[in-house]
């Protein structure tokens, strides 16, 4: 197979996007199908399916072997500004992504794990978009949407369990958000997984709750909640934690 005949496929993919520590981590990534059928035989797929350090081992040959790869980030404090809301910044940085990688070589196709509830929000949150050019520039963010025209977008719920180049990404985002990890327990300590419904993250952002570490996204209702109370073992979930390991 002549590989100037190949289509160029893209597959973007976020990881991280449900704990209240750190940042949100978006990656895309482009390849040629005989890349993709190589990266399938060696086990790219869905990262939440695979341990840490496989995910290590195929990001390294997925960085090494792709056309191109981006990874970006949404920090706390962006989600915090309320110019855009939380779906708007996904898919002005899905954009962003998509942008670079379109730099390197025309894509054909983008398969995107959706984070809209549908197709059709994913197309109505776009054009919209589209229409806030003074808003985007204001951000210091640089798009041109015609510059998408030519690619066809395929946005799916699951993609990244239906498709190895959305696979690709996935380990690419969540490879990035571990590394972001470990280097913030270095500097703020433990803080467990990350997750609200970690015991140990809520002690850790209860703790910060009247000077919150930038790594903590206040925004978010785990923050909004613990904040309020006067004592963590108030707290709904560490309350029933604690019950859990007394029946234990």
């Amino acid at each position: 197979m002549n590989r100037h005949n190949l289509k160029i496929i893209a597959g973007i993919d976020d990881a991280t996007k449900c704990p209240c520590i750190g940042s949100i981590f978006i990656a895309g990534v482009s390849a040629d199908q005989l890349t993709i059928e190589k990266w399938q035989k060696i086990g790219v797929k869905d990262s939440k399916v695979i341990t840490p350090k496989k995910r290590e081992r195929l990001a390294k040959i997925i960085k090494e072997t792709a056309l191109a790869f981006n990874i970006r980030q949404i920090t706390p404090a962006q989600m915090t500004d309320l110019t855009f809301n939380l779906n708007d910044w996904e898919m002005l940085t899905c954009l962003q992504i998509l942008n670079k990688l379109n730099k390197v070589n025309n894509i054909n196709e983008a398969y995107i794990d959706n984070w809209e509830v549908s197709y059709k929000m994913f197309v109505s949150r776009f054009q919209s978009l589209s229409k806030r050019k003074n808003d985007i520039k204001n951000k210091k963010i640089r798009l041109n949407f015609d510059n998408f025209k030519y690619i066809k977008f395929i946005p799916e719920h699951k993609a990244d369990q239906n498709y190895t180049i959305v696979g690709a990404a996935s380990i690419l985002a969540k490879t990035a958000s571990d590394k972001q990890y470990r280097r913030y327990k270095k500097i703020y300590g433990d803080f467990g997984s990350g997750s609200p419904a970690d015991p140990q993250t809520r002690r850790f952002v209860w703790q910060h709750r009247k000077n919150p570490v930038p790594i903590i996204r206040t925004s978010w209702l785990t923050y909004k909640v613990i904040s309020q109370l006067k004592n963590i073992n108030d707290d709904i979930i560490i309350a029933k934690n604690k019950t859990k390991i007394k029946i234990s």
